[in-house]
């Protein structure tokens, strides 16, 4: 039974979303949660990019990487959360501008997403917040994800 809108819809309206039922839409529904991503609404916006990551399929670093930017903090937090979710090379791709960006939360988020073995340039970047973010927490995160990685 093909998926539609209103079954991606029906997933992501409650304000408590079931990511597992989500999960069983499986990757026709990313054409879906790509438009909903794009969509006015932050709240709708960010569910579908969570749910996009918790799919894991081909299409999931696209539909992740359009709400990472985003011009809404919520749906670029999601995006980061979202990202932990990812495969690391996808991961990396889509946290390179997340963990520096100008919103505090959502660089915590990205800096919690990032993967054990990021790429050379996202490693960089978790390198300049833990040289030079301005608040003593982002570099701490950032000091800690420096010594975690491989």
């Amino acid at each position: 039974m093909p998926v539609t809108m209103r079954d991606v819809r029906a997933v992501l309206d409650p304000d408590e979303v079931d990511y597992s039922a989500g999960a069983r839409l499986g990757p026709e529904a990313f054409d879906y949660l790509l438009a909903l991503v794009r969509d006015t609404d932050p709240g709708l916006a960010a569910k579908a990019a969570y749910l996009a990551g918790v799919i894991r399929g081909e299409r999931s670093e696209e539909v992740v990487a359009a709400a990472a930017a985003s011009e809404d903090a919520l749906v670029r937090v999601a995006a980061a959360s979202a990202a932990a979710l990812l495969a690391p090379a996808s991961a990396s791709r889509v946290l390179n501008d997340l963990v520096v960006d100008q919103d505090s939360g959502v660089q915590k988020l990205a800096l919690r997403s990032v993967p054990a073995d990021p790429s050379p340039e996202l490693r960089s970047r978790v390198r300049e917040v833990s040289a030079g973010a301005a608040e003593p927490g982002l570099r701490a995160m950032a000091d800690n994800v420096l010594r975690g990685l491989h």
